[in-house]
């Protein structure tokens, strides 16, 4: 019960290794309005970097416009889904009708939307950082304590986000792990560099004194690696999961900058693309932890979609 099933304890991990091809100019720069906007670069000219949180954000953006689509059986997910925002950090918009779901249950009564009892959203409160004192001060005051009371509502729903499950949210750590992607020449990747001029997006017009070179990348792929855990088949957040590699597997990827104007487009190859289960529980020696892509049971990118389906 509560949030100590979400990683912990920790029973199953996955490793996904997933090809995409180039298929136009790839620019991850770490400039802003400079003369030149340059690729990110390994020190000591080793390569050319794409960063773990640029993966993270565009798979992400992916899942939350899906998620805004899906039906879920479970109210609070659904809910939680509804009252996501994200602006400067996740949040969810609670209402007074949400709240008042709450302190009644808190005060000993059964709701139709959230199915616990008094004592496990008591447990609930706990682990998401309220001292007894605080959450007997809301069963007592109820609105009067405005600030908890929103406060735990908006923790209950982010308990319950499938996007905030597997990303990560203002109370959980995200199943996902994507690892930084390293290219380097000697793979084939070169260096591309193209002159542009800023266009004032008011006024339509070439923005004076706004001429600069933006570098890119071209080659043939570029891999990635995400690193789940627990997943399970069949849950919220995991056909969320499924759900947007299928978008990715059928429309692309869009990374990095210029994305408007048709640069950064990549396509998955799921033909080279595998993932990797480890069963914790069973692996009772760690020999497929230690060696996944050995002993671990190895899944095409359509068998471990149906397997996050169930």
């Amino acid at each position: 019960m509560g949030l100590i099933h979400h990683l912990n304890p920790l029973k199953c991990k996955i490793i996904g290794v997933l090809e995409f091809k180039i298929e136009a100019p790839l620019s991850i720069s770490t400039g802003g309005a400079e003369a030149r906007r340059a690729f990110i670069r390994i020190p000591g000219d080793e390569g050319f970097l794409i960063p773990s949180s640029t993966w993270k954000g565009v798979f992400r953006s992916i899942s939350e416009r899906i998620a805004k689509s899906m039906e879920f059986k479970d109210k609070l997910a659904d809910l939680a889904v509804k009252s996501f925002e994200e602006d400067l950090k996740a949040s969810y918009r609670v209402n007074k009708e949400f709240c008042s779901e709450v302190l009644n249950v808190l005060r000993g009564n059964r709701s139709t939307v959230i199915p616990y009892s008094k004592e496990e959203l008591i447990e609930i409160a706990e682990q998401s950082g309220f001292t007894l004192e605080e959450i007997g001060e809301i069963m007592e005051k109820g609105f009067n304590t405005r600030d908890n009371l929103y406060r735990l509502s908006e923790s209950i729903l982010a308990f319950h986000c499938p996007i905030g499950r597997l990303y990560g949210n203002q109370l959980l750590a995200g199943k996902l792990r994507f690892l930084d992607t390293i290219l380097r020449t000697s793979d084939g990747t070169k260096l591309h560099e193209r002159t542009s001029v800023a266009i004032d997006r008011y006024s339509g017009k070439v923005r004076e004194r706004a001429f600069f070179i933006l570098e890119s990348i071209i080659g043939e792929r570029v891999w990635l690696r995400i690193i789940a855990d627990n997943l399970t088949p069949r849950a919220n957040d995991s056909r969320l999961f499924a759900l947007t590699l299928r978008a990715i597997k059928e429309l692309g990827l869009s990374l990095g900058a210029r994305k408007s104007a048709g640069m950064g487009l990549l396509t998955l190859s799921d033909e080279t693309s595998y993932w990797y289960i480890v069963d914790l529980e069973s692996d009772k020696e760690g020999i497929k932890i230690a060696n996944p892509f050995k002993y671990a049971e190895k899944k095409s990118m359509e068998e471990f979609l149906k397997w996050l389906h169930g």
